[in-house]
C-alpha cells in the first residue's frame, strides 16, 4: 500500500481524532519507524509501505496505540529517552514540573534529591544533568520500570542511584534521613478515567491508577508524616482533582499551587517547615 492510498483510506478516521494534517501525521510516523527522512517520504507521491510499518501504523490509528512504544524512544525536556509499555510515556507538562524543581533546588542549594516513580528516569536524569554534583536517588516500585530507566542512565552516562520501593517501604533511614529535596510525577489518575480511556489502556496501570478519587498514592504519602514534615516536595497532578491534592498534603505542611506552561492548575509544592 501506497502512502496516498493509507491516507484515501484513513483521512476521515484520522480527522475525527483531531489530525488536521493526516499526510504529514501518517508521513511524520513512518519517518520515526522506519527511520527515514521526513522529506523523503513526502516528496516521493508513490511511496510504498511495508507490511511491516503498515500494520504498526494501523494499531496507532486505528486502536490509538502510542508510537512511542513502537519506536521506542520519545524526545523530552531536549533529549531523547527509551521508553517501553513497562514505563509512563513523558508529556510535555512534566517538563514544567522539572523547570519548577529547578528554580527550587537552585534557590535552596539542595544536594540530596529523591524522584519517587521515576519510571523511565526522565527527571531524574534531567535533575542530575542539570545538577551534576547532587546526589539523586530515582525510586520505582517497578522493577521493570526501573531497568529501562538505568538504560537511560547509562546512555546519558549519569550517576543515579536506584532504588526498588513502593514509596519508602525500601528506603534505608541513612538514605531517607539525608533527603531534602522530592519531585514525583505519581499514579493520579482516577479508576474509572483509566478504565475508559482509549489511549492510557495501553500504559502501565501501576503508573496512573489511583483509586476511585486518584488519591491513593497521595494518602499514602501520610504514612509517612514524621518523615515528610521535613522534606520540601513538589508533585505533578491533575488539575480536576488538585484541589484533593492540596486537602491531603496540607497535612504535611504549607502548600503552593503552580501552573503549568497552558495555564493549568497542575503541581503543587509542599514546602519544608524550615524554608520560606
Amino acid at each position: 500500500m501506497t502512502l496516498k492510498e493509507i491516507i484515501k483510506k484513513y483521512k476521515n478516521i484520522l480527522i475525527k481524532k483531531g489530525i488536521n494534517n493526516p499526510l504529514y501525521f501518517v508521513a511524520k510516523l513512518i519517518s520515526e519507524i522506519e527511520n527515514i527522512n521526513l522529506s523523503n517520504i513526502l516528496i516521493e507521491n508513490n511511496f510504498v509501505i511495508s507490511e511491516d510499518t503498515l500494520t504498526k501504523l494501523k494499531k496507532i490509528i486505528l486502536y490509538d496505540y502510542p508510537p512511542e512504544y513502537i519506536t521506542n524512544k520519545v524526545i523530552f525536556y531536549g533529549y531523547e529517552f527509551y521508553v517501553n509499555n513497562n514505563t509512563l510515556i513523558p508529556r510535555i507538562e512534566t517538563e514544567d514540573l522539572i523547570n519548577i524543581a529547578k528554580e527550587i533546588i537552585i534557590k535552596n542549594n539542595y544536594k540530596y534529591i529523591m524522584d519517587i516513580g521515576t519510571g523511565s528516569g526522565v527527571i531524574a536524569i534531567i535533575l542530575k544533568k542539570l545538577f551534576p554534583d547532587a546526589t539523586i536517588y530515582a525510586v520505582d516500585i517497578s522493577k521493570d520500570a526501573l531497568e529501562v530507566a538505568e538504560k537511560n542512565a547509562k546512555n546519558y552516562d549519569v550517576n543515579i542511584k536506584f532504588i526498588q520501593s513502593d514509596i519508602f517501604e525500601n528506603i534505608p533511614n541513612n538514605i531517607l534521613d539525608n533527603i531534602e529535596f522530592i519531585v514525583s510525577n505519581p499514579p493520579y489518575v482516577e479508576s474509572e478515567f483509566y478504565i475508559n480511556s482509549s489511549s492510557l489502556k495501553y500504559e502501565p496501570k501501576i503508573a496512573l491508577e489511583a483509586g476511585g478519587d486518584g488519591q491513593e498514592f497521595f494518602r499514602n504519602l501520610l504514612k509517612y508524616k514524621d518523615t515528610l514534615l521535613k522534606k520540601h516536595m513538589i508533585f505533578e497532578t491533575t488539575e480536576f482533582n488538585i484541589d484533593k491534592t492540596v486537602e491531603i498534603l496540607s497535612n504535611l505542611g504549607k502548600t503552593k499551587i503552580y501552573n503549568d506552561s497552558f495555564g493549568v492548575r497542575r503541581f503543587v509544592e509542599k514546602i519544608v517547615r524550615n524554608k520560606n
